[in-house]
């Protein structure tokens, strides 16, 4: 099929169409978890047990009440009370909870500088053995907080630098690993980190020293909004490389521990500007294969750290940014491209294939002369995850992309993949003519307008229906019914008299029943 229209206007077409479809359905209700479902968790800090939280977050962080200074301001005097709360809250729904942290230069508690060295390192070992006593079913906890940036006054009585450079980190590492319950995974967490590849290479370092002591299962990065650019009014003006952060955050996944995103906020009391730079700076991450969970650092206005980068307004109502996220969630993610990639010599009517995507109703598939895919020669959709295009200008340069469309959005495209043609043109049937399974193709070309192509294949002579049905399920054209020899066959279906939507068409041959969506756009 052969378009010259912009990927906009095509795509929310197709949205459109697909959310009729999927309107004959229930409500989507948004009253869960906005990453429900979804491979990855998106949770929040939480100070308190807020009414909303559960509408939109699932995995909690206490903001302060697990902090050392919050919990044993007076040596020996424990206020575990908050902190249970949110443990409780997390529990109770199956939330995973993040514990943090145990040790950070920060909000320690004030008594700790006038012991001993000996007292000091005690009241570490003390703190982590009864945290990880009372709190054993804790998913992660974050054991050393920005030791880079912030290392605490008594590190020299765990160790100091000492051999490895980290030997006070390594001593917290050891002793959260002997108290903490097995299963519980042990984070490190920093700021600062991915704008610059000096500081990452400082991070990596720090890692490797616990990785290979097994002594850490995961990575923490922080995501505040300074560490990416400068909030409205701050001087001097600056923000970091896009293409530095994403490298540096490659070089750190390259590891092969998961990685979490821990205290993200865009801090911008314009809703315009927060909603732009949520759309620029959170799938950046939330994209990334290497980030295994998400938690954004507050969300209610007046109880948040950063006074801006709240997502819901004091009466209630959300923000754009927060709208913005609903949709972007419930949209697929970008799918991956398999073939052809880099290859010479392809056939003129390539074969394209890619991975299938969760929650894709659509693929929107582009194809054009240059990288930048401004010069498009196919432009398509496609219910299916493999696309025969029509014969191409040989020895030729191509490149093409695509994504995945559903009734909430689009993603963003896949990786471009390029291939170069040669001159030959490869038969849509098989060799030897006789199929050797059962196989219903997707309707070429896809969508239509008015009429397209439906191909099957019949391993043996079968009694063969084929029929079209609307979205709501009804049968609204019978394209044949009868005895088949085996081969190769197709059918041509005209939908002139139907209006524009999603149809399906289903082949029974004998014991076997496919169905497959068509899309009719006028």
């Amino acid at each position: 099929m052969h378009h010259h229209k912009r990927m906009g206007s095509v795509v929310a077409v197709i949205i459109a169409v697909v959310g009729c479809v999927v309107g004959i359905l229930p409500p989507k209700s948004t009253a869960q978890p906005l990453a429900k479902g979804k491979d990855k968790f998106l949770g929040c800090s939480l100070s308190d047990t807020l009414s909303s939280f559960a509408t939109y977050w699932n995995q909690v962080t206490p903001e302060n009440a697990g902090k050392w200074g919050s919990v044993e301001g007076t040596q020996g005097i424990y206020n575990w009370t908050p902190l249970d709360v949110l443990y409780d809250y997390a529990m109770t729904r199956d939330f995973r909870y993040k514990h943090t942290n145990l040790v950070w230069g920060n909000q320690q508690p004030s008594w700790i500088t006038s012991l001993d060295s000996a007292g000091q390192r005690a009241a570490v070992e003390n703190w982590i053995q009864l945290l990880g006593a009372r709190y054993p079913s804790m998913s992660f906890i974050n054991v050393v907080n920005e030791p880079l940036h912030t290392p605490p006054p008594y590190m020299n009585a765990l160790g100091g630098r000492g051999k490895t450079g980290w030997d006070w980190v390594v001593t917290v590492y050891t002793l959260a690993r002997k108290y903490c319950a097995t299963g519980v995974q042990l984070l490190l967490n920093e700021f600062a980190i991915l704008q610059s590849d000096s500081v990452t290479d400082t991070y990596l370092q720090l890692i490797d020293t616990l990785r290979v002591r097994g002594l850490i299962d995961g990575i923490g990065i922080q995501g505040h909004y300074f560490e990416f650019k400068s909030a409205a009014g701050v001087t001097p003006v600056y923000t970091y490389s896009i293409t530095t952060i994403k490298s540096n955050l490659d070089r750190i996944a390259a590891k092969g521990l998961p990685v979490y995103i821990s205290e993200f906020d865009i801090n911008e009391p314009n809703d315009s500007t927060q909603l732009q730079n949520y759309k620029t700076y959170f799938p950046l991450f939330w994209e990334d294969p290497g980030v295994k969970g998400f938690t954004l650092w507050g969300y209610v206005q007046n109880d948040i750290w950063q006074p801006n980068a709240y997502l819901i307004r004091v009466d209630g109502s959300e923000r754009p940014a927060l709208q913005w996220l609903r949709r972007y969630l419930a949209s697929p993610a970008a799918p991956a491209t398999v073939s052809p990639i880099g290859t010479t010599g392809e056939p003129r009517n390539p074969l394209l294939v890619w991975h299938s995507v969760t929650m894709a109703a659509l693929y929107h598939l582009q194809l054009g002369t240059n990288s930048s895919l401004t010069s498009i020669v196919v432009d398509t959709t496609t219910a299916d995850t493999v696309l025969r295009v029509n014969p191409l200008t040989a020895n030729s340069r191509f490149f093409w992309h695509v994504s995945a469309v559903n009734d909430s959005g689009a993603s963003s495209y896949s990786a471009t993949g390029t291939f170069v043609t040669g001159n030959q043109v490869t038969s849509v049937h098989a060799a030897g003519g006789t199929p050797m399974a059962f196989s219903l193709s997707q309707n070429y070309p896809n969508p239509f307008n008015p009429s397209t192509t439906i191909r099957y294949g019949l391993p043996q002579r079968s009694q063969v229906t084929l029929s079209v049905f609307n979205g709501l399920g009804q049968r609204i054209s019978t394209l044949l019914s009868g005895t088949k020899e085996a081969g190769f066959h197709e059918v041509r279906f005209d939908g002139t008299i139907l209006a524009s939507g999603m149809y399906f068409y289903r082949l029974q041959a004998g014991s076997f029943v496919e169905t497959m969506k068509m899309l009719i756009l006028r």
